[in-house]
């Protein structure tokens, strides 16, 4: 009997990734393409069609093997509907019926999620959270990210915006966010805040990784930009914490890649600051499945979906 594959889908601003996955969660093949022109949608249900068929002919496997395909996206979608609410980095996308779009190209079901959704679901079957029914996940780039599990199901609340972490607001005035609130956390932590910090610290233009192979070679200024970066992630984590009684808190993104300063200061702020019940039974881990996460989980949307 022919195997069921399912198509993953990772939408960037930047670069948009696809996997080719089986029912089982495993990994045949993927590819990468750039994101640019994909503001007009007809250019980007072509590309995506070009990339499936090659990856298929490449593995010697035919279409109608694939049950589903998965798209995840940079900004909030309406799952049940199948329609993007609002891209930031891509225009022309807001209230796009995309699901429909998609499903005049493809014979096979599309669904489409918020990306970080999609990283949560990943990360909670098979990756650092695999085993708890309770999860939160943050993924730390440009912007910050937020996807939580609860019952082992996503929560996305009514309005399709649950676990939006990055524009939980730290403070009770500061700088205006692209949401229209200000103060959010993604205006601290987000990478654009973070290099221009770097920038002052070290008078001189420097990439995160470097401050990160700084801190890892005990600079203490690199040192203490990541804690101090970890401080700020984790007394928003430990509300988190609070309010949804996660078993597990993941952490990823290009960010994370900063590695143990990171996480131990994220650990320590939020056993300063969440309840005394609940801080010494979360655990806090740093993502397991890397850059393939947005892709897996789009695929496992694909194959879990009546259960989503």
């Amino acid at each position: 009997m022919p195997q069921k594959l399912y198509f993953g889908v990772d939408v960037g601003g930047t670069f948009t990734k696809l996997a080719l996955v089986n029912a089982k969660g495993r990994l045949i093949a993927k590819s990468k393409v750039s994101s640019a022109g994909f503001s007009d949608k007809g250019f980007f249900v072509k590309t995506l069609r070009a990339v499936i068929y090659s990856i298929l002919r490449d593995c010697k496997l035919s279409y109608r093997q694939v049950n589903g395909i998965g798209v995840g996206l940079p900004g909030p979608v309406d799952f049940k509907s199948g329609v993007v609410l609002s891209l930031t980095n891509i225009k022309g996308w807001d209230r796009f019926p995309l699901r429909a779009y998609l499903g005049r190209y493809f014979d096979a079901p599309v669904y489409i999620e918020n990306d970080a959704n999609c990283m949560a679901l990943a990360e909670a079957r098979m990756g650092a959270a695999a085993g708890s029914r309770y999860s939160l996940c943050v993924t730390l780039g440009t912007g910050v990210g937020g996807g939580v599990i609860l019952d082992g199901k996503i929560y996305r609340g009514p309005y399709f915006l649950g676990g939006e972490i990055g524009h939980v607001p730290i403070s009770a005035d500061g700088p205006v966010c692209q949401c229209g609130g200000r103060a959010c956390l993604e205006k601290y932590v987000g990478n654009r805040y973070l290099l221009e910090r770097a920038k002052r610290i070290f008078r001189k233009n420097v990439s995160l990784e470097e401050v990160s192979d700084m801190a890892d070679s005990g600079n203490r200024k690199a040192v203490e930009f990541w804690e101090e970066t970890g401080a700020t992630l984790g007394l928003v984590i430990a509300g988190f914490v609070n309010i949804f009684n996660p078993e597990v808190v993941v952490v990823g993104g290009g960010v994370a890649q900063a590695g143990k300063v990171l996480i131990d200061s994220i650990k320590k702020t939020v056993e300063r600051h969440a309840m005394k019940q609940l801080k010494h039974k979360v655990k806090i881990r740093k993502a397991a499945l890397g850059n393939d996460a947005g892709v897996l989980g789009a695929a496992l949307l694909a194959e879990e979906y009546k259960s989503l």
